[in-house]
């Protein structure tokens, strides 16, 4: 903290406990979705044009976990976004997704990390007229304290990244009501037993 202007990078919020696995064909919640393990609202005005908010405001979203995958290659989504109602599967405002990516057959213990850089541009009104930047990245590779990579090489354990985000994020962010910051995770079938698990989820303010 430099004083220059008496703000400081903050942990606004650190998931509890572990989130439910989720082993389904269809997008659902990985980050806290109960009382034990709850979810983390942005309170109502937090982007609002104030003194300490409105546009230039940021924030630093980080989380992983561990994922396994059966004797079949399946595809895999994992977006990063905004509700406005808790434990929405279909998340309202994407701030960072994949694509389907295609796993690989017969994996376990494989770690995935993301990071994703959120800078509100337009703070908005009362309605969808609020607006961002994001940009970030989804690593994922071998793990659980034995990754043994060759350097150079590209095979099962490599970390391979996949760079996520997209400029000008606007569509349903209102300002003016709590936004949830929620993770979620779909695999394209369930053949094989696929199964994801977000063990570490904190949101950063950063100003």
């Amino acid at each position: 903290m430099s004083f220059y202007t008496g703000t400081q990078c903050e942990l606004l919020y650190a998931m509890p406990a572990s989130g439910v696995a989720v082993t389904a064909a269809a997008a659902t919640i990985l980050s806290g979705t109960t009382a034990a393990n709850p979810p983390f609202g942005l309170p109502a005005g937090f982007f609002a044009q104030a003194s300490a908010g409105g546009a230039g405001r940021s924030l630093l979203i980080k989380g992983g976990g561990w994922y396994t995958v059966g004797t079949t290659a399946v595809t895999n989504i994992i977006k990063i976004g905004l509700n406005t109602t808790q434990n929405t599967a279909a998340i309202a405002v994407t701030l960072a997704a994949t694509g389907a990516w295609t796993t690989v057959a017969s994996q376990s213990n494989v770690e995935f990390e993301f990071e994703v850089m959120v800078t509100c541009t337009a703070p908005g009104k009362a309605g969808t007229n609020g607006s961002f930047n994001s940009m970030g990245h989804l690593l994922i590779g071998q793990a659980n304290n034995a990754a043994n990579p060759t350097l150079q090489t590209v095979g099962a354990q490599w970390a391979t990244p996949i760079m996520i985000g997209a400029a000008q994020t606007a569509a349903g962010f209102d300002p003016t009501v709590t936004q949830y910051v929620e993770v979620s995770n779909q695999w394209s079938v369930t053949t094989g037993a696929p199964t994801a698990t977000l063990t570490n989820f904190y949101v950063f303010g950063l100003n």
